[in-house]
């Protein structure tokens, strides 16, 4: 069972997170939000949201986001997301134990018609079960006009 937050800004047009099982992210739990595109004719950043402890026993996450147009097309993206430097400093922030992470996957992302889109995201580890995620989610933002 997980939770489900969201919140937006003035060009965010998701930002979620959703709370993870205490035994850590299971490779069949799916995440599924929705964002809806009011602009198709401007470029979209799509950020991961991830929330790890420090027991995190890796420097990076692979996930797999889906997204589905309105016209029900679905695309597929293997993405790596680095967590920490060669150093194992970790990139995100956080106080105590708690590492807070909005890492860009998607730059310029074309959303090319109006309408809802559901997006699916998953560990995609090769492990049943990656330990010490305690919540992941999806942010878009709004950018500039495409031209």
């Amino acid at each position: 069972m997980f939770s489900f937050t969201v919140s937006c800004t003035n060009s965010s047009l998701l930002d979620s997170f959703h709370d993870l099982q205490e035994d850590g992210w299971s490779y069949n739990e799916i995440l599924n939000d929705t964002a809806i595109i009011t602009n198709p004719g401007h470029y979209h950043q799509v950020y991961a949201n991830i929330r790890i402890n420090t027991d995190y026993p890796f420097s990076n996450i692979q996930l797999k986001l889906s997204i589905t147009k309105p016209d029900s097309t679905t695309t597929s993206y293997p993405i790596s997301v680095d967590l920490a430097e060669k150093s194992g400093k970790w990139l995100g922030s956080g106080l105590g134990s708690v590492i807070t992470f909005q890492l860009p996957i998607l730059h310029r992302k074309i959303f090319d018609q109006a309408g809802k889109y559901p997006i699916k995201l998953e560990q995609n580890m090769r492990l049943e079960n990656v330990t010490n995620v305690i919540s992941a989610g999806i942010r878009i933002d709004e950018q500039e006009e495409i031209y």
